[in-house]
């Protein structure tokens, strides 16, 4: 049989997280005693207002086509939203609904870059992010950050990188991030947002986790901060992570109007419009969703702040404390040569065969020393996975 498989194809793989997700459902379903903190989405029900909507919808016969950039109502809800929340005025011709916000940047590096083109990425990075670049025919150019940083990216760091030979096309920024749950503070954004104006080069701002913050911590958007950025940034967010909406599929892009159009031609020409019933659903989040929304945001920092609690009382790791989103990033590189593992990915199976414990492998996010536990689960669950993570540590620290 001929080889027809492309080489591009060839040397892509599966999402981590996703494979491993679907990997503890299918345990847990067969019966195994699997605890599993892979997923990256809120164990919430959607809010009902929300389900109301979609059920109008459908009975409104909203089942059709719609617009490639998504229907008019939402996308002027979103830009009246956004220019209240951001500060920066934004029109509807300046938002393009998507399927989900990682289709969202997929689009946006489709428009900001050419094959060849260099993107900067921030380790630890979400999962998606370098495949997205390549798979585009652009190169990633990964900036490994570490613990003396806090994991985040500094204005000496950029500038470094910015004078190199080659200058860099995009930079994919990310906060609060996934899988690090790093927040960063209103000076840091500001110091980046001015060198991004400075060079010239585009800024994708995920900020999909953005109402998902803990005390003392606080979301800032570039755009916010650095308005004349405008033209150069696209910010993404959208639905999922907020609402408890991750499977409905919905995602905004707010951009310049030029770029907008771009990005909305492509997703016409790529996967049409995006699901029509989902849309209207996603427009009563935004319209409706906001109480909802906080209680859930609530319920995360007491998880949280549980999740701390347990962790504190385990010898041989470290972790960055989590400013927003849902996830604890922890170093468990000490436990390596005890645990006769040579990485994240052998630490993981040997936790999974030996404790029955599904976590994601830091390797899957560019940081092999680390593990992702993800804390969007009961509190039942949470005390269930930290009994067996505390019992291997302890197992292979003494």
């Amino acid at each position: 049989m001929s080889d027809v498989i492309s080489k591009r194809a060839r040397n892509l793989e599966p999402s981590v997280t996703l494979s491993l997700t679907a990997k503890a459902k299918d345990l847990k379903a067969k019966g195994e005693n699997v605890v599993g903190l892979t997923a990256g989405e809120p164990d919430f029900d959607t809010p009902e207002v929300i389900k109301q909507g979609a059920i109008e919808a459908i009975k409104r016969g909203e089942t059709k086509y719609t617009a490639a950039e998504g229907i008019e109502p939402l996308r002027k809800a979103v830009a009246e939203m956004y220019s209240k929340k951001l500060g920066v005025s934004y029109t509807a011709a300046e938002v393009v609904i998507s399927h989900g916000a990682k289709h969202s940047i997929y689009n946006a590096l489709f428009a900001l870059m050419d094959p060849g083109d260099e993107v900067l990425i921030l380790s630890p990075y979400w999962t998606s992010y370098p495949d997205m670049v390549t798979i585009l025919g652009g190169r990633p150019r990964v900036v490994e950050l570490t613990k003396k940083t806090e994991y985040k990216l500094t204005g000496e760091i950029f500038r470094k990188q910015l004078s190199r030979k080659k200058k860099p096309k995009v930079l994919l920024f990310n906060s609060p991030s996934n899988p690090a749950s790093i927040v960063y503070r209103r000076d840091e954004i500001e110091t980046i947002a001015k060198i991004v104006l400075e060079s010239g080069i585009a800024l994708i701002s995920d900020e999909i986790y953005e109402f998902l913050t803990f005390s003392g911590w606080e979301h800032h958007s570039p755009v916010t901060l650095v308005p004349q950025i405008k033209d150069q940034t696209v910010v993404i967010t959208g639905v999922s992570k907020s609402y408890a909406m991750t499977g409905w599929r919905v995602g905004f892009a707010l951009a310049e109007k030029d770029v907008a159009y771009r990005m909305a031609a492509f997703q016409a020409h790529a996967t049409g419009c995006p699901n029509s019933i989902s849309q209207w659903a996603a427009l009563e989040a935004v319209q409706k969703g906001a109480e909802d929304r906080e209680m859930m945001r609530v319920e995360f920092e007491k998880r949280k702040n549980l999740f701390g609690k347990r962790l504190a009382r385990i010898p041989s790791i470290w972790y960055p404390e989590p400013g927003g989103a849902f996830y604890y990033l922890v170093d468990v590189s000490k436990l390596y040569k005890k645990c006769n593992v040579k990485d994240s990915f052998g630490f993981c199976d040997k936790l999974l065969t030996e404790q029955g414990l599904m976590v994601i492998p830091g390797g899957a996010f560019g940081c092999d020393k680390m593990i992702r536990f993800s804390f969007a689960a009961s509190e039942n669950d949470i005390n269930r996975a930290l009994d067996r993570f505390e019992n291997f540590v302890r197992k292979y620290s003494s």
